[in-house]
């Protein structure tokens, strides 16, 4: 980390230097770097986590976003946030609220790079509406509320993982995958955990997505890790090999199912 509170990055392709402000990198500059720390326990009261993490909450737009309204990206923020002990700091709040006024008619989220006009009409992101489920999942203030509702219904009607208009065919490629850590793509488990710690992981719409689960495991219940990025900072394990923290959501995931 460098003294002033952030990490930075190369970008392979063009050379520059990314992680001083909102503009990220392949998974090592700043806002995925405080997101590994608040997975791994650490909080606010750890001096350095604090500047960093108060550094980057003052780039922070007047609206609660970074950057061109990327949902994966400032959802992604208010859960990072709200694990490292800043859930009552007002920037975050502005996070959420700009959360909670993004409606879109399907219930999901999008970004500005997909909302322009003079793009047709996109569908919402199921990476950037799975990572406001998982901020959503940290609030159960909001679990009742018409806008978190809406979105728990954007994944029910697809039976959480599938496209909404065929329940045979996984929703994107990252269905395929068991990774980690968390990141902007996401993962079956991601979904399962969110919605089943939000009350939802017995629902019937879900079984096929449990029964999908049930084949990731190996004779003694562990997961496979087959994706983690390679500019990790955070080496979690080897690809092919049964993963510690993909088998422990895995088994939360299942807990809140019941």
């Amino acid at each position: 980390m460098h003294p002033d509170g952030y990490w930075l990055q190369k970008n392979q392709q063009t050379g520059k230097i990314l992680g001083q402000g909102v503009e990220y990198g392949s998974f090592a500059t700043t806002h995925f770097c405080l997101s590994y720390l608040a997975e791994m326990g650490m909080d606010r009261t750890n001096p350095s986590v604090d500047l960093a993490a108060n550094r980057y909450l003052n780039l922070q737009k007047e609206d609660g976003d970074w950057w061109e309204h990327l949902s994966c990206l400032y959802a992604y923020n208010i859960r990072t946030f709200i694990l490292l002990g800043y859930r009552d700091d007002i920037r975050v709040q502005r996070a959420i609220d700009l959360m909670m006024n993004t409606c879109r008619k399907d219930g999901g989220f999008l970004c500005d790079v997909h909302e322009k006009e003079n793009r047709k009409t996109k569908k919402s992101c199921i990476r950037g509406s799975a990572k406001a489920l998982l901020a959503f999942s940290e609030m159960p203030e909001y679990w009742e509320n018409e806008r978190c509702l809406q979105l728990v219904e954007y994944f029910l009607n697809r039976d959480g993982i599938y496209k909404n208009n065929n329940h045979d065919m996984f929703v994107n490629k990252d269905m395929t995958n068991q990774s980690f850590p968390i990141i902007w793509r996401t993962n079956i488990w991601e979904i399962l955990y969110a919605l089943g710690k939000m009350g939802y992981g017995s629902d019937s719409r879900l079984e096929k997505a449990w029964e999908v689960v049930t084949t990731t495991k190996d004779s003694l219940g562990r997961v496979n890790l087959e994706w983690t990025p390679t500019h990790c900072p955070w080496k979690i394990g080897k690809i092919g090999e049964p993963n510690e923290w993909l088998t422990f959501y895995t088994m939360l995931a299942e807990k809140y199912r019941k």
